[in-house]
């Protein structure tokens, strides 16, 4: 069974001294139109953000467990300590819950979605199979955690209720690293291309409706384009891409950018002028977080880049 974005995976945590344990499940996907990738747009420059400004909670993986921190990188607190790696985590939109992956048996081994209280207290399995179950995210009103799961072999993306009931899937493509729209009405998510192959696999970005109608692709560059993020106000989509790597791939594999996009796939324009992975926006919409050798904030218009600490995978909520 091979590690879904494995290498590339390893690649980031190698940059942030940390195991090597955010893999998932590699798995056939069918194609679909896709709307015209646009040109990059250099990085405006300027003064770093006032990482003492950034307001809210950010929980975050790091040495295979989960943390915690306020948005400026202060009071950082580990919330899980079992044996076995522990990440991937997303908060719940009220903020007293952490939907996670667990893998205390081993990476690809029975992997499960968890959800514990926000101080780590709780911890209970939601999704209790034999299966792989990776890439929980939260709909906006809390009813619902998205996430994907190889119990039919083929990596698909489903929807339970924090509960553990009421489990449906909503595509029959390969699905991975679901994200809801503020509204609740849509899920962007990362599927793999019939093509993928190679240290840098073809994975596009693809969204569809909550109600697994209306698939539409929305990018088509060849190599990793994936691990969505809207925007506070719909409006904008971040990704994690390969597309543009500077000229500093190689062995190691592919070298990572943050891209923005319309909602719709248009108006592609890369984000981050270094190695990044992993984007979430801020509460307010004003900022992203991403991860690359340190967790990184960013303007939208790239501008303002400045490192609060270290960690992967973050995601973000208000105070």
């Amino acid at each position: 069974m091979n590690g879904r974005g494995l290498g590339l995976i390893c690649l980031a945590v190698a940059i942030l001294g940390a195991g090597c344990s955010h893999a998932a499940i590699r798995g056939p996907a069918s194609s679909r139109p896709a709307t015209p990738a646009t040109a990059a747009t250099p990085s405006p420059s300027g003064p770093p953000i006032s990482i003492a400004s950034l307001s809210g909670r950010v929980t975050f993986s790091m040495d295979d467990d989960i943390f915690v921190m306020r948005a400026d990188g202060s009071h950082v607190r580990r919330l899980t300590t079992r044996p076995g790696s522990e990440f991937d985590p997303t908060w719940s939109p009220d903020g007293t819950r952490i939907a996670y992956r667990d893998s205390r048996r081993g990476i690809n081994n029975d992997d499960e979605i968890y959800v514990m209280n926000a101080d780590g207290s709780g911890q209970r399995n939601l999704t209790r199979n034999r299966a792989n179950d990776w890439g929980p995210a939260w709909s906006p009103d809390g009813s619902m955690i998205a996430f994907n799961s190889d119990r039919d072999l083929l990596p698909q993306l489903y929807v339970v209720r924090p509960d553990g009931t009421h489990l449906r899937r909503l595509t029959e493509i390969e699905a991975e690293y679901p994200a809801w729209s503020p509204d609740g009405k849509r899920i962007a998510f990362m599927s793999m291309q019939p093509d993928a192959r190679g240290s840098d696999p073809n994975y596009d970005v693809f969204v569809v409706n909550a109600d697994g109608s209306g698939l539409r692709q929305l990018t088509d560059w060849p190599g990793e384009d994936g691990w969505p993020a809207w925007s506070r106000d719909g409006r904008l989509i971040a990704f994690t891409t390969s597309h543009d790597d500077h000229g500093q791939s190689g062995d190691i594999g592919p070298y990572f950018d943050i891209w923005v996009m319309n909602s719709d796939g248009s108006g592609k324009r890369r984000l981050s002028s270094n190695f990044g992975m992993f984007p979430v926006w801020s509460p307010d919409g004003s900022v992203l977080m991403y991860a690359g050798d340190r967790l990184w904030v960013v303007r939208p218009d790239g501008s303002g880049l400045a490192s609060v600490g270290s960690g992967t995978m973050p995601d973000w909520v208000p105070a």
